[in-house]
């Protein structure tokens, strides 16, 4: 069940209205958001209880109980697992699904008194930011096991759903349109994402507040060295159109032929392509990746239905239904492979990058970053 992009297409201004995987605000040409409002919100439940039952995740008997969930990836993916959860235990899900930069603020905003109980989405280094903070803690899922040991927190925190790998994105049509004859090769490296002849051509997320576009510059200075890769930074910089808020945004621009070259994630892309929009898609050498987890907030530790959802979000059949909405990759390989992509063990990505690193650094590289930008 893709997102149907043709009834997306019908102009511009719709582009507001998608939501990306990671987002955040800043931009060389104007671009506005919606955000997502929670429809409904579930009292979080006080009453500790026992710990979920291992055998079948997402299956308890939770009639008259709520939980409230926070999401950082694509709306519909929020909306499927709450509806799944709902119907597999009687449980009550409200949601709120926002960018990540605006998900951990807001989590932040509320430390004394949590408004929600599971977070879900977003990039590794927004559930990292608030590891550090205390607002996410430790859970021990009945279903965890199923996950590779690398694509979950050691401290036992966050657990990955799924990966995203950054990709160089081209709109075909316009390319043997206007470029067939010009002698140039389609971009599928950064050093050819540089040539003048692509100046303004770019459209690629806002690194201040985007785990998409920070994911993209923290990659280029872990692959080419922190002062080569700042001089290319600085150089990508000039040719870069558009910074958008949403990590989807750019893929689907470019699908629409606004913009000739996007970078961001492979499954925002595949999304696009697999909808019918002239795209072609290179995972490039050095491309960064990331996680997208599943935590426990604070304070919800011991609430049942929390503790069941975060084990149903890493099932099978959850993770399925995001494959199927999202074209990502499951970390867990028992899951389908996406549309037009290949399955965690047969992916092609910068294995030597380490998104917890980059973490680690994000403020101060973030900083130097929006210090160039106009």
């Amino acid at each position: 069940m893709k997102r149907n992009l043709l009834a997306i297409a019908v102009s511009a201004a719709m582009t507001a209205s998608l939501l990306g995987g990671c987002g955040g605000s800043n931009q060389k040409a104007a671009e506005s958001t919606v955000k997502q409002e929670e429809t409904t919100k579930a009292p979080e439940s006080d009453e500790k209880t026992e710990e979920a039952e291992p055998a079948e995740a997402g299956q308890l008997d939770l009639s008259g109980q709520e939980i409230s969930i926070l999401g950082s990836y694509h709306e519909d993916m929020v909306k499927r697992l709450a509806e799944m959860f709902e119907e597999r235990t009687g449980c009550k899900v409200s949601y709120l699904r926002m960018p990540t930069g605006e998900a951990v603020a807001k989590m932040t905003a509320e430390k004394d008194n949590p408004s929600v109980n599971v977070y879900l989405g977003g990039t590794v280094d927004g559930h990292e930011n608030l590891v550090q903070q205390g607002l996410l803690v430790p859970y021990k899922s009945s279903t965890e096991a199923e996950i590779p040991s690398e694509y979950l927190d050691p401290n036992g925190v966050w657990k990955s759903q799924y990966i995203e790998t950054l990709s160089i994105g081209v709109n075909t049509e316009r390319w043997e349109k206007e470029f067939a004859d010009s002698g140039l090769e389609m971009p599928t490296t950064l050093e050819e994402l540089i040539n003048p002849a692509f100046k303004g051509e770019i459209i690629t997320p806002d690194p201040s507040s985007s785990g998409t576009g920070y994911t993209f510059i923290s990659s280029v200075l872990e692959y080419m060295g922190e002062e080569k890769g700042w001089e290319y930074l600085e150089q990508f910089n000039e040719q870069v159109g558009q910074y958008t808020s949403s990590g989807y945004t750019p893929a689907e621009k470019t699908g629409l032929g606004e913009y000739l070259i996007c970078v961001n994630f492979l499954a925002d892309q595949l999304i696009v392509k697999t909808s019918g929009y002239p795209m072609s898609s290179t995972v490039y050498e050095g491309a960064g990746w990331t996680m997208v987890p599943v935590s426990m907030v604070a304070g919800s530790e011991d609430n049942q239905a929390a503790q069941a959802f975060v084990d149903f979000c890493l099932t099978k059949d959850a993770l399925d239904a995001l494959v199927e909405l999202a074209n990502c990759v499951a970390v867990r390989d028992d899951c389908i492979a996406p549309e037009g992509g290949s399955k965690l063990s047969e992916l092609n990505f910068n294995r030597e990058y380490d998104p917890i690193a980059a973490a680690s650094v994000k403020s101060e590289t973030v900083d130097k970053f929006a210090a160039m930008m106009p």
